[in-house]
């Protein structure tokens, strides 16, 4: 796999400063610097976990390219080219044109390989009887973030799931910069993916309200991943236990009114199940808007419109200036600046959406169970809502869709809803110009192309097709 020298240098960097805290004793010699004297403690996992849980902030990158390349953004009244070529389905796996939609590529491998740099010394390192537990703790969640990566690597580089498929993503389980690896099959991938997740629930200690946290890995948080790539795999009644996990847990319940809207500030982190905090960082706000008030990408009017009038969605994601031009709300200020507000990346209302469309999905559909899931979501977003009724699993699984699109807007859910189910993209006329306004369901576009500097570097990489 080649990665670029500024990963190398940033590596080099993290690691010397790991070692420059250290006590003078315990110092190596400055000319046989490596990474085994980078990590000598368990302190220094922690670093270097620490620094995996950073690369994680990639997920931002899908976010971006979901809502560009889908029907719930337009380009800003700002926007001034920002991921107009995306936007327009004008990208190839060229920097100078598809750097929106190469980047996951290398920002995954890249935490990939940070994961399988750190792993080797966690059973190695010396700790002492107190700190034992966490080396435990330490391996799960590096296995977790590793396992995520991958399955986000597979959304985005391959087509929709199919075991039998030869074109995964590569699986590399050793740090390997110089390796030139073929890509694995999408069930190799998935295999892979499930046994990390289920060896780092196995290491990670219970979880109970009181001691949930959601800015590291746990057995919970970890369980909502599991469901979630459960219904990409399109394994329903997995989709449904793993859910239900997660919900019946009680640590992060649904709620309503301001406690909604405080999420969205970081004023409260209710309904968060896993988040990369940002100290100062624009990250995640500054995809949208900059703090001058630009609008770069706007919520499309498709999305606009979607909204019931009580919806507190509508206000609460969905901002407007003077002009009327709308922007994105769901990211756009918190108590620490303007744009400073942090990813999340995983939250409890997936979980309900995730078991109704299981329910609706399974091979005996529960319409009741469905639509109960379906109805408690709504009742804590809409004013004066009266619960619906379904008669038919099409009737559900279209509702969930359109909530999906309400409720996770702009987290990086919409383009994979759309590629997972086999539906085009369809913008309206006020959102795109017509040579844009369709991706058909049949396009080459639904799969990511791998890196052009990728292809040059690794002879036994296939790229994808009509690229």
């Amino acid at each position: 796999m080649k990665y670029n020298k500024i990963f190398k240098f940033l590596f080099i960097a993290i690691t010397f400063l790991a070692i420059s805290c250290k006590k003078q004793l315990d110092l190596q010699p400055t000319d046989s610097f490596s990474e085994a004297n980078a990590f000598l403690t368990l302190n220094d996992v922690q670093l270097g976990t620490n620094a995996a849980y950073g690369r994680y902030g990639a997920y931002a990158n899908d976010m971006y390219v979901s809502a560009l390349l889908s029907d719930e953004a337009k380009l800003g009244i700002d926007n001034n080219n920002f991921g107009a070529l995306t936007y327009r389905y004008q990208f190839s796996s060229d920097a100078t044109t598809g750097a929106d939609v190469v980047a996951a590529w290398g920002d995954y491998y890249a935490l990939i390989d940070q994961v399988n740099r750190v792993l080797p010394f966690v059973a190695t390192v010396t700790a002492s009887p107190s700190e034992e537990p966490r080396r435990n703790i330490l391996k799960g969640q590096l296995l977790a973030l590793r396992a995520i990566a991958n399955f986000d690597l597979l959304e985005n580089y391959s087509k929709v799931y199919d075991a039998n498929d030869p074109l995964g993503i590569p699986i590399l389980l050793k740090s390997d910069p110089l390796g030139k690896p073929a890509r694995n099959t999408v069930g190799e991938v998935m295999t892979q993916i499930e046994t990390d997740l289920a060896t780092a629930k196995g290491l990670l200690p219970t979880v109970t309200v009181g001691n949930f946290s959601d800015t590291v890995m746990n057995k919970i948080n970890i369980a909502a991943y599991q469901a979630r790539i459960a219904l990409y795999k399109r394994d329903y009644t997995s989709a449904i236990t793993y859910s239900s996990e997660v919900i019946n847990s009680g640590v992060k319940p649904l709620v309503s009114g301001i406690d909604f809207q405080d999420i969205w500030t970081d004023d409260n982190s209710d309904e968060t199940l896993f988040r990369i905090r940002y100290a100062t960082s624009s990250a995640i706000g500054g995809l949208w808007s900059v703090s001058g008030g630009q609008i770069l990408i706007a919520p499309s009017d498709k999305l606009v419109a979607s909204y019931d009038p009580s919806d507190i969605r509508l206000s609460t994601f969905i901002g407007t200036v003077g002009s009327g031009d709308h922007y994105v709300n769901k990211f756009y200020t918190s108590s620490r600046g303007g744009q400073v507000v942090d990813m999340k990346a995983c939250r409890i209302a997936e979980m309900y959406l995730i078991r109704a469309e299981a329910y609706a999905r399974s091979t005996t559909p529960n319409l009741t169970l469905g639509a109960a899931d379906l109805n408690e979501l709504r009742s804590n977003r809409i004013s004066g809502y009266v619960d619906e009724t379904f008669s038919s699993a099409s009737d559900l699984i279209d509702a969930v869709m359109n909530e999906r699109f309400k409720e996770l807007c702009f987290e990086g859910f919409r383009f994979y809803d759309l590629k997972r189910n086999g539906l085009p993209v369809e913008r309206l006329a006020s959102d795109a110009n017509a040579a844009w306004q369709t991706l058909p369901a049949s396009s080459y576009l639904f799969v990511l192309p791998i890196p052009r500097t990728e292809m040059n570097a690794n002879p036994n990489m296939i790229q994808n097709a009509q690229y």
